[in-house]
């Protein structure tokens, strides 16, 4: 039968990358205490993440250091436990509670390179208020999609894979699949 379409380098499961990442809403932010270009935010996740440290108004602690924070802010919150999205590829960075200049973060508010979706860095991510507290990012962003990256040493042979419908046929043929 041989190789009908080519290699497939690498499937990318996006829904899985960004799984247990929420948009929040910042609902306090303080310079911290002990650093000039901190602060000390508490954030709204609407109870989502069960096995989390909060106050006693239920809101989290997080230390930031993105310019661009403030007060009644929409973010993307990346919880302890979960993987920044910008290192799954090559060296996975798992976040945990971690202490900062005698604070507590649980977890931290992300910038579009942490997310993996941008190459900036200047400041958080800030989301529209057309998003709810407490939803999952992926959701919001359409995140759940499969991506198929297949090496290319096949096409140029084939015009009717020049483009992703073609693919997609070849994909649905191989598969079996519509």
């Amino acid at each position: 039968i041989g190789r009908q379409l080519g290699e497939v380098e690498d499937v990318i499961d996006l829904g899985k990358l960004y799984e247990g990442i929420y948009i929040v809403r910042v609902v306090e932010c303080v310079p911290h205490p002990q650093a000039d270009k901190l602060s000390l935010c508490k954030i709204d996740d609407f109870h989502k993440v069960e096995v989390v440290e909060r106050d006693e108004n239920g809101y989290i602690q997080v230390v930031c250091g993105a310019p661009n924070v403030r007060t009644g802010m929409q973010a993307v919150w990346l919880p302890p436990g979960t993987t920044v999205p910008a290192t799954a590829k090559k060296d996975p960075f798992v976040l945990e509670p971690k202490e900062l200049r005698g604070k507590v973060s649980n977890g931290m508010l992300a910038s579009p390179k942490e997310l993996g979706i941008s190459e900036s860095h200047e400041g958080l991510l800030e989301i529209s208020d057309e998003a709810n507290t407490g939803q999952l990012f992926r959701d919001f962003y359409g995140l759940n999609d499969t991506i198929v990256d297949i090496e290319n040493k096949m096409l140029p042979h084939r015009p009717d894979l020049f483009g992703q419908i073609g693919i997609a046929r070849e994909i649905a043929g191989i598969t079996g699949k519509a």
